[in-house]
């Protein structure tokens, strides 16, 4: 039979694997594809970048949902919660995610929209200095989250 708490298992899980993925994407596909090169603002808007914010969000707010609903659940005592495995694990975790929420805030609200602005705006003009380092900022963030993210999935590997 079918649960709610079912549904927000997989709602939680689906909204991981978005959001991880699209990290994923980002790193492996996207970056290496504008390297160092100045890309024009209209071939990133073309790319997806806020697509993939719009999902980023999308994911952070069902996983912070249904992440209370199902912890709830498990929380009776504070203390008792704490010295259990599965709470100091899941503490951890929650530590993690609160990062990656903030780092996450800093890339989509600070870099997302600089960036292309910053770009060269026609084909062969050199980046500047200063988006070259936006850039550079950009994915450094954006790989120190990914690395986060697999830690936290990790972590899930070991809580189930």
């Amino acid at each position: 039979m079918l649960t709610l708490t079912h549904i927000a298992r997989f709602l939680h899980d689906l909204a991981f694997t978005t959001w991880i993925g699209s990290m994923i994407f980002m790193m492996l596909v996207l970056t290496p594809a504008v390297g160092g090169k100045g890309i024009p603002p209209q071939f990133l808007r073309l790319m997806g970048i806020e697509r993939f914010k719009s999902w980023a969000w999308a994911s952070i707010i069902i996983l912070t949902v249904t992440g209370i609903y199902r912890l709830y659940g498990r929380f009776y005592q504070f203390d008792l919660f704490l010295m259990s495995r599965y709470g100091q694990l899941m503490t951890l975790k929650l530590v993690l995610f609160i990062i990656m929420v903030l780092l996450t805030a800093i890339v989509s609200l600070m870099y997302a929209k600089r960036i292309p602005m910053e770009a060269p705006q026609k084909p062969g003009e050199q980046p500047t200095a200063r988006f070259s380092q936006m850039q550079k900022r950009f994915i450094s963030f954006s790989a120190i989250n990914l690395a986060l993210g697999v830690a936290i999935l990790f972590i899930m590997s070991i809580l189930r």
